[in-house]
């Protein structure tokens, strides 16, 4: 077990990175296929408790709701935060995909954040991962 420990960071890097790799590509087709644009109105915010070791926070994760091909869609933002992006009644411009309506990105909002963060985080626990192993 103890000759184990020392890949765990090299296993975790290349986790991290497959993550951020298929965050870079569902990123890719949802700014391709979501072209119809829309003003959706933030109608509820969802309120999650989150604990961890620095102790109880709240979570607020918005609920949006748009018409799109006859169709009202109620739908959570994706990602919640502790301090609210949002307030019941905004407005926020997304842009849905036509073909399944239930998709949609927040128009403007940066859709590489994601890969960015999980992929260099990657990167940098298997560089540490491998320096470990290497380390005799």
């Amino acid at each position: 077990m103890e000759k184990f420990k020392k890949f765990i960071p090299a296993i975790l890097g290349v986790v991290l990175m497959g993550v951020g790799v298929y965050s870079y590509f569902r990123a890719g087709e949802l700014v391709k296929v979501c072209t119809k644009k829309v003003v959706a109105t933030v109608v509820d915010m969802r309120e999650d408790i989150d604990t961890s070791s620095e102790g109880m926070r709240y979570m607020y994760y918005p609920i949006i709701s748009y018409e799109a091909d006859g169709r009202t869609i109620e739908k959570e933002l994706g990602g919640g935060s502790n301090t609210p992006a949002y307030r019941i009644n905004d407005k926020i411009d997304i842009l849905y995909n036509p073909a399944k309506v239930e998709e949609f990105i927040v128009a403007g909002e940066n859709q590489n954040i994601t890969w960015i963060i999980l992929g260099g985080l990657g990167l940098v626990l298997l560089g540490v991962g491998v320096y470990v192993i290497a380390k005799k």
